[in-house]
């Protein structure tokens, strides 16, 4: 049975992937054919805001999602920088996901505290309806993610990222931790007051 559009598309950074946004994909899912996953910022990492490599963020999603046909997963390298946020940067993204499924979305799905709309020139998405999944009833962020495994509260971060990354922990921890910013005492000391 067909489902009400052909593609969506969602893009986020993944820093790194929880439980909030698999409520995105998981909507996506239920609507779309095929959903179209940008991974941004793939050009960065060593970062605070961007600490994983491109690969390990895609490896994240594949453990997930496995090498389900419908779902496509591809990088995408920031314009200019990740807060240069106008019309621009929506024709760059659109431009990109035309090279990977050759049209415009029907559908792009972001969480509520990540408005998209403000990306595009009214007149590029006219025909794209934007879905926006409250995240309200998910209170987690990749902020908050990192956080947990700098202080290495594995049973923590466990409740927020799906089972399958459960054994990527080790792997992903290494990587977070050899960043100076989340290896730095300062940070670690940061941490402490808010656990």
């Amino acid at each position: 049975m067909s489902k009400p559009y052909d593609v969506g598309v969602i893009c986020g950074r993944f820093q790194t992937f929880h439980i909030g946004h698999e409520s995105l994909v998981d909507t996506a899912l239920k609507l779309c054919d095929r959903v179209l996953i940008l991974v941004g910022s793939s050009q960065e990492c060593g970062t605070e805001r961007n600490p994983l490599n491109i690969d390990t963020r895609i490896r994240m999603l594949r453990a997930i999602y496995g090498d389900d046909g419908s779902i496509i997963i591809k990088g995408i390298s920031d314009l200019t920088n990740e807060n240069d946020i106008r019309p621009e940067w929506g024709r760059y993204l659109l431009d990109n996901i035309d090279r990977y499924i050759y049209k415009t979305p029907e559908l792009m799905i972001y969480g509520n505290d990540e408005s998209r709309s403000r990306w595009f020139d009214p007149d590029d998405i006219k025909d794209v309806t934007e879905i926006i999944v409250s995240r309200g009833k998910i209170p987690i962020s990749a902020t908050q993610v990192r956080a947990l495994m700098v202080a290495d509260n594995r049973k923590e971060w466990q409740k927020w990222v799906n089972p399958k990354l459960h054994k990527m922990y080790d792997e992903i921890r290494r990587e977070l931790m050899s960043v100076p910013f989340y290896a730095s005492e300062e940070y670690i000391e940061s941490i402490k007051e808010v656990m």
